[in-house]
C-alpha cells in the first residue's frame, strides 16, 4: 500500500486538528488521575519494584539512593507499566546499575483511543508534576533527574516539564507523538527543560514533523520506513509501528552500548547522504548525548540488532 494513502486512511484524525484547543483545555477525569502512579524499580530486575500513587509518593523517597541520578521513564499511548517497551528501557538501566529507575504509569488514560487521551496528556503531565513538586520539597534532588518519554509519553514529558516552577536538566523524546500534533507548536520543546535531545524514527507520520529540540537525530533520515520494517503492512500493526518504535529500540541499545550510535551534523539528509557533511561535528546518540550538543545531526544505523554502527557511516 503506498504511503500516501496511508495518509488519506490518517485523514478523519488529521480533521480533528481544528477541535485542537480542547488540548489546552481539557484533562482526564479524578477517577482517572487518581489511577496514575510511579513504579520504583528496587531491585536488579524488573520483577522487583514499589508502585505508589502520587498522593504518596513520599513513601518513594526512602527507597531513592540520593547518591545516584534519577531517570523517569513516561509510556506511550496504549501501553503500561508492563509493556515491552518499558521493560527494554527499565531493563537496560538496570543493567547499567547507576541509576534510580521510575516509571510513570498513565495507562488508564493512555489506554483510551488516541483521539480521547490527547486531550488530557495535559492534565497527566501536571499531575506528575505535583508529585515530583511534592517529592523536591521533601529533599529529591532535582539536579540529578532526567525524564525520557516515547511517542504521546514524550509529549506528557513536555507537559511535565512546563508544569514545574523549577527546570528538568534534561528530557528525551524519543519519536515525540506526531497525529493533531503535526501541523501545531509541539507541546514537546526545547524550553521545556535545559536540555532536550529528540530521537526521531517516523517523522511526519507517528512522529512528530518538526525540529523540536536543543538537538534533534535523525537516524536513517528520521522517517519511514526504517532499515529492518517491513514495505507492506496493515494500518495500526505491528508492521506499521515499526519506524515508531525504532526509536525505544535504539535508546534502549544505547543504554548498553553508549558508543554505539555516532551522528554527525548536517542541514539534510541529502546532504549527508551526498557525503557533504563528512567533516561537521560529531555526537553520541542515546543515553550518552552529551548536553552541550546542539543542532540537528544524523546517522545511519543496521536493519537488526546490534542497530548502532559506532562510527559515522556514509
Amino acid at each position: 500500500m503506498d504511503i500516501m494513502l496511508r495518509y488519506v486512511r490518517l485523514l478523519p484524525t488529521l480533521l480533528l486538528i481544528g477541535h485542537i484547543n480542547c488540548i489546552e483545555a481539557g484533562g482526564p477525569p479524578s477517577s482517572q488521575l487518581a489511577s496514575l502512579f510511579l513504579r520504583l524499580y528496587t531491585g536488579e530486575t524488573t520483577e522487583d519494584f514499589l508502585d505508589e500513587h502520587l498522593s504518596d509518593v513520599d513513601t518513594l523517597l526512602s527507597r531513592i539512593n540520593d547518591t545516584k541520578p534519577t531517570v523517569v521513564y513516561v509510556h506511550g499511548w496504549s501501553e503500561s507499566a508492563e509493556s515491552v517497551s518499558v521493560r527494554a528501557i527499565v531493563d537496560g538501566y538496570l543493567h547499567r546499575g547507576d541509576h534510580n529507575v521510575i516509571v510513570a504509569d498513565w495507562s488508564e488514560v493512555a489506554s483510551q483511543s488516541y483521539l480521547r487521551a490527547v486531550p488530557e496528556i495535559k492534565g497527566v503531565g501536571a499531575a506528575f508534576a505535583e508529585a515530583l513538586r511534592t517529592m523536591v520539597n521533601s529533599g529529591f534532588e532535582i539536579e540529578k533527574l532526567h525524564v525520557v518519554g516515547h511517542s504521546l509519553g514524550a509529549q506528557v514529558s513536555g507537559y511535565i516539564g512546563r508544569s514545574l516552577n523549577f527546570t528538568i536538566p534534561r528530557i528525551t523524546g524519543l519519536d515525540p507523538a506526531g497525529p493533531l500534533f503535526n501541523y501545531l507548536e509541539s507541546p514537546l520543546s526545547a524550553k521545556d527543560a535545559q536540555f532536550v535531545d529528540i530521537i526521531h524514527t517516523d517523522y511526519g507520520f507517528y512522529g512528530i514533523a518538526h525540529v523540536t529540540g536543543t538537538v534533534d537525530f535523525f537516524p536513517n533520515g528520521g522517517r519511514r520506513i526504517q532499515p529492518g520494517c517491513p514495505f507492506y503492512y496493515h494500518v495500526m500493526s505491528k508492521g506499521d509501528f515499526c519506524s515508531h518504535h525504532r526509536s525505544w529500540k535504539f535508546y534502549a541499545e544505547s543504554l548498553l552500548i553508549e558508543d554505539s550510535f555516532v551522528a554527525v551534523k548536517c542541514t539534510s539528509n541529502i546532504r549527508f547522504l551526498l557525503g557533504k557533511c563528512k567533516k561537521n561535528e560529531k555526537a553520541i546518540m542515546g543515553f550518552a548525548t552529551s548536553v552541550t550538543t546542539k543542532g540537528e545531526f544524523y546517522l545511519k544505523t543496521n536493519s537488526t540488532p546490534p542497530y548502532g554502527l559506532k562510527k559515522m557511516q556514509l
